[in-house]
């Protein structure tokens, strides 16, 4: 029962061929229907099925991840060792890796690790600009570093600088070289070594840290960290530096230094000292020209001659050390300290100015017998016209022509006795022959609008003044006034000789005016064209005034209070003899008018002489009060006298 209901199953099951075929076409129909479907069954709402994706095949030289991988150029020999993953390549072993191709004797290669290390001759080439060379190199394809040993000698070639060093990383991602023990750059100017030190070749620029030494033909440069440009040939200072030289030393602690030109800008106050040592240059920032011997200051200038115990400082400053001169403006002042006690100058621009002086020594030839220098004399007359001394003493025949050379043998001979002296006088001594020279240097200071000085014992303005150590004279131009204690002097042009910075000699030309205040009502007076006062252990010993001379004085009593009496003088000339500070002698001349008042019949007018001006407002009272804006009133400006009234003044007083 069970057999027949089995064949029955089967019988009603049966599908013919036909009927399959026909199955097939409707479902690639149907598939085909779907598809075209698609876009409108996502329009609502349905997501579409996913997309499938393939990875891209590697490009040529990288691996899976994109790396590029270290290909094998050449090798004559390719060995294989059992447990030894790198591969052996020997002889004329030749690498490529991302534009740079690398050479060896030998090598172990690591392709899994896309790396290798090389042994012998080692050179890596970058293009033609940058050449590596070692004894040994590991080279990491995948982090593009470089690691040469022994030996290393790395060249840039477009700025023909050589690095030496015994070992060394090239990173060339970063494209930088940087050896940690020691090493040595090379251009064709400069030689740097330091212990750590740096080149970027992209950018020319190279770093250099501990115990840094730049050598140059011209000068060395110290420092502990230094950058240096090998394009323009400029060192970047940051740290102190000092820069030494056969014409002085530079101590800096920022700026930048150009070695080829020796043009620098210095900053954070550089100090430039010269070869002697005794000269110094400071300043906020210095442009310094070596080569040219010359610097701008801009900021706090500082210049100190040790030697002439001068210093010079502004806010803007100009040297030259090859001419010897110095300049300064801006809040100018200058201060010599050569005594116990300095002084001050300030004016608006102040210079110092050396000057050389030759000096000839001379060697005087001894005098010498008539007989010994005739033939001496004859024969150099001789050689100056280029005959033979025989043909001076050579006689004409007569009646014959005389030939011109003979003629000029006449002339000689006939001229001859008037030069040779007589037999038994001696010639005079010949002019003395220099033999050597000494150059001596004196120095001047010029301070030019608005001079105003500061010294415990002195102290003064005036428009213009210039200082001369050869003559050791002060010249002060256009209404200069000095005070001292409770004296006050003025005139047109006052020369102050100085010995040693102290007063010998003091000079006041045209329109003098000396005095001495005793109260703030009395003043002793002294007027005239001309006044010279004379000095002795810092004291006036005696004042001579010549020229309209005016004199008033209030003599004291012993106890130093005032007589009570006005004495006033007239005169041509004047001299006042004085002892330890004190008067002892009076002489007037020719015809001296004098007259005595008491103080009960003065008149106002007659307490002063005319042209009196008592200036204290205007005096510096201390080393700072220099720099004060000063100005004299309306009423104490002296009327402007012409140039014929100073000339008339000059020629009467040469008379």
């Amino acid at each position: 029962m069970f057999c027949k209901l089995t064949k029955y199953l089967k019988q009603r099951h049966r599908i013919p061929l036909t009927s399959v075929l026909c199955l097939i076409v409707l479902y690639a129909s149907a598939q085909t229907i779907l598809s075209s479907q698609r876009p409108m069954m996502a329009e609502v709402g349905q997501a579409p099925p996913p997309k499938t994706s393939q990875t891209p095949p590697p490009a040529a030289g990288t691996n899976k991840d994109g790396v590029r991988v270290i290909t094998i150029i050449n090798s004559n020999r390719l060995i294989h060792r059992n447990n030894f993953i790198p591969q052996v390549l020997k002889d004329s072993v030749i690498f490529l890796h991302d534009g740079a191709y690398l050479y060896c004797d030998s090598a172990y290669w690591n392709e899994s690790e896309n790396s290798f290390e090389a042994f012998g001759r080692v050179r890596m080439e970058q293009g033609d600009t940058l050449f590596l060379y070692g004894k040994y190199m590991h080279y990491d394809g995948n982090l593009k570093l470089v690691k040469v040993r022994r030996e290393v000698v790395m060249e840039h070639i477009p700025q023909n600088v050589t690095l030496f060093t015994d070992s060394l990383n090239y990173d060339r991602m970063m494209n930088l070289g940087y050896y940690f023990d020691g090493g040595m750059l090379v251009d064709t100017l400069n030689e740097l070594t330091s212990f750590w030190g740096q080149y970027e070749p992209n950018i020319n620029m190279a770093t250099f840290r501990d115990s840094v030494v730049l050598t140059n033909p011209q000068f060395k440069l110290y420092s502990d960290r230094l950058r240096y440009d090998t394009r323009i040939k400029t060192a970047y200072i940051s740290t102190p530096t000092v820069i030494e030289s056969d014409s002085g030393i530079i101590y800096t602690s920022n700026g930048w230094y150009n070695t080829d030109t020796e043009e620098s800008l210095l900053l954070d106050q550089s100090t430039v000292v010269n070869k002697e040592g005794n000269r110094f240059l400071k300043g906020d920032s210095i442009f310094y020209y070596k080569a040219q011997g010359y610097g701008e200051v801009f900021g706090n200038m500082l210049l100190q001659d040790t030697v002439k115990k001068v210093i010079l400082r502004g806010h803007y400053g100009y040297y030259d050390e090859l001419n010897d001169f110095a300049l300064a403006t801006d809040s100018a002042f200058a201060i010599e300290y050569s005594q116990s006690d300095s002084l001050f100058i300030h004016a608006d621009t102040l210079k110092l100015i050396g000057i050389a002086d030759t000096v000839f020594h001379y060697k005087q030839e001894p005098l010498m017998p008539a007989d010994s220098t005739s033939l001496l004399i004859k024969d150099s007359l001789a050689n100056t016209i280029g005959i033979d001394s025989l043909a001076l003493n050579a006689e004409i025949p007569t009646g014959e022509k005389t030939p011109v050379d003979s003629i000029a043998h006449i002339q000689l001979a006939d001229s001859l006795p008037q030069l040779l002296p007589v037999a038994g006088d001696s010639l005079p001594a010949l002019p003395p022959i220099p033999i050597d020279t000494t150059i001596t240097m004196h120095r001047q200071i010029k301070a030019y609008y608005g001079v105003r000085f500061y010294r415990s014992d002195m102290q003064g303005i005036c428009d213009s003044l210039q200082f001369d150590s050869k003559d050791s004279i002060l010249h002060m131009y256009k209404d200069p006034v000095i005070w001292n204690t409770n004296r006050q002097l003025s005139g047109d042009t006052i020369d102050i000789h100085m010995n040693d910075s102290t007063i010998n000699f003091m000079h006041v030309k045209r329109y003098s005016f000396s005095i001495e205040e005793k109260d703030s009502i009395h003043f002793n007076q002294l007027k005239s064209r001309s006044l010279k006062v004379y000095f002795e252990d810092k004291k006036v010993r005696r004042v001579l005034a010549e020229g309209n001379v005016e004199t008033i004085t209030y003599p004291e009593e012993k106890d130093k209070s005032l007589s009570k009496i006005l004495n006033y003088l007239t005169s041509s000339y004047l001299d006042i003899y004085m002892e330890n500070g004190a008067f002892t002698k009076l002489v007037a001349w020719p015809q001296p008018v004098g007259k005595t008042t008491p103080f009960h019949l003065l008149l106002d007018e007659q307490l002063r002489l005319s042209d009196f001006y008592w200036f204290d407002y205007l005096r510096p009272t201390d080393r700072h009060d220099i720099f004060r804006k000063t100005k004299k009133k309306a009423e104490d400006s002296r009327p402007q006298r012409s140039d014929v009234f100073k000339r008339q003044d000059d020629e009467e007083m040469e008379f």
